[in-house]
C-alpha cells in the first residue's frame, strides 16, 4: 500500500512537471505572435502616407474661383503652380463685382489695418510663403488678424490642387498671376503688379506701389501727384491708366508704349507685368 502511495506521488510530479514545461514553451510563441502582429502593424504605418504628406503633384498650372460672390462682395481666386512634383508659386487674391482685387484696393487695406493691424498685401504674402515652405495647406501658419483670409486661402489651395492642370487656349494660360519688386527703392516704394488671363488673353492688369514708411499706395498719394504733375505734366494714376491701355491692346508687356513724364513708373510696369506673364506661358 506504501509503494502505491509512492509510485502514485512520483506519476503526480513528472505530470507537473510535464506542464510546467509545455506553459514555458508556449509562452514565447505567445510573445512572438504578438511581436509579428507589432511589426506588421509598423510596416503597414510606414507604407501608408500620413495627413502631413502631400501626395506627388503633377506639373502644371492650376487655376480656380469661386462660383459666386460671398456676402461682402468677394469672390476667391487662386492660381498654384506645380514645378518637379512641388508647389513652386502661389497666386491668390479676391475680386469684387467691380473688377478691382482686394490687394489693390487702397480703402480696403486702410480699414483693415486699422481694425487688426493686418492688410490683404501683408497677409496674403504671409500665407503664400508659409505654403511654400510646408508644401500642405493644412500647415499653413494662420496670420493673425486675418483669420477669414487665412481660412479661405487654406480652402483654395486644397479646391485648386483638385483640379487637373491648364491648357493654354491661346498665348497664355488662364489664372491669377502676379508680381512684385524684393525691396523698396531709393525713394521707398515697392511695384507690385497682377494680371487676369481670360480664354488666353490678358483681360485685367493692376498695377500700384506701396510706401515703405506707412504701407499707403502711390495712387492715394496726393501730395506725390500733385509734384509729379508740377514737373512733368504727368500723375502716377494717368500714368498707369495709360500703361495698361497699352498692354490690354498689346497683349506683351515688352510692346507696351511708354508714358512720356513717367519713366520710372513705364519700366517698372513693364518689367513686374513680364515677370507675372511669365507664370502663364
Amino acid at each position: 500500500m506504501k509503494k502505491l502511495f509512492v509510485i502514485a506521488l512520483v506519476a503526480l510530479m513528472v505530470l507537473a512537471l510535464i506542464a510546467g514545461c509545455g506553459q514555458q514553451k508556449t509562452e514565447p510563441a505567445q510573445q512572438s505572435g504578438g511581436e509579428q502582429q507589432q511589426q506588421q502593424q509598423q510596416q503597414q504605418e510606414q507604407t501608408q502616407p500620413s495627413n502631413n504628406q502631400q501626395a506627388t503633384l503633377k506639373d502644371g498650372v492650376y487655376y480656380s474661383e469661386d462660383k459666386d460672390f460671398d456676402d461682402h462682395g468677394w469672390k476667391a481666386m487662386m492660381t498654384v503652380v506645380v514645378k518637379d512634383g512641388k508647389i513652386a508659386n502661389v497666386f491668390y487674391d479676391e475680386i469684387n463685382k467691380d473688377g478691382l482685387l482686394k490687394s489693390f484696393d487702397p480703402e480696403y487695406a486702410k480699414n483693415m489695418k486699422a481694425k487688426s493691424g493686418a492688410t490683404p498685401v501683408l497677409a496674403q504674402t504671409s500665407l503664400a510663403a508659409s505654403l511654400l515652405e510646408k508644401q500642405n495647406p493644412d500647415n499653413i501658419d494662420a496670420v493673425t488678424g486675418a483669420t477669414h483670409s487665412s481660412d479661405k486661402f487654406k480652402e483654395m489651395v486644397k479646391q485648386t490642387l483638385a483640379g487637373t492642370p491648364v491648357e493654354a487656349k491661346g498665348a497664355f494660360k488662364d489664372g491669377l498671376y502676379k508680381a512684385a519688386d524684393k525691396d523698396f527703392d531709393d525713394h521707398g516704394w515697392k511695384g507690385m503688379a497682377a494680371v487676369i488671363i481670360k480664354d488666353g488673353k490678358i483681360a485685367s492688369a493692376f498695377y500700384d506701389q506701396l510706401n515703405k514708411e506707412d504701407g499707403h499706395y502711390k495712387s492715394t498719394d496726393t501730395e506725390y501727384a500733385k509734384n509729379m504733375e508740377a514737373k512733368t505734366k504727368m500723375t502716377p494714376n494717368k500714368a498707369v491708366e495709360a500703361l495698361t491701355k497699352s498692354l490690354l491692346e498689346k497683349q506683351d508687356a515688352s510692346q507696351v508704349d511708354a508714358v512720356t513724364g513717367a519713366t520710372g513708373t513705364t519700366g517698372n510696369f513693364k518689367t513686374l507685368m513680364g515677370e507675372a506673364l511669365s507664370f502663364a506661358k
